[in-house]
């Protein structure tokens, strides 16, 4: 499972807990838990990014040197 497809489902998994019809006590600490991973991930899939496009950003080319004949 890729990092998109599981942020989208602890995305989900948040959403629903409100309606899960848990105790509030278990409910808060499932909140707690999911929106750390939801955080965690997100962080990680934007640091990701962040490597990728700096990796694929080229370097500027060095000016023609003049060579003396």
């Amino acid at each position: 499972m890729s990092r998109s497809s599981t942020l989208i489902l602890f995305g989900i998994l948040v959403i629903l807990t409100p309606f899960s019809g848990l105790p509030i006590s278990l409910r808060s600490l499932l909140l707690v838990i999911f929106g750390a991973c939801v955080c965690g991930l997100g962080f990680s899939q934007r640091v990701r990014e962040a490597r990728s496009h700096q990796q694929s950003v080229e370097t500027p080319p060095s000016p023609p040197t003049i060579s003396s004949i």
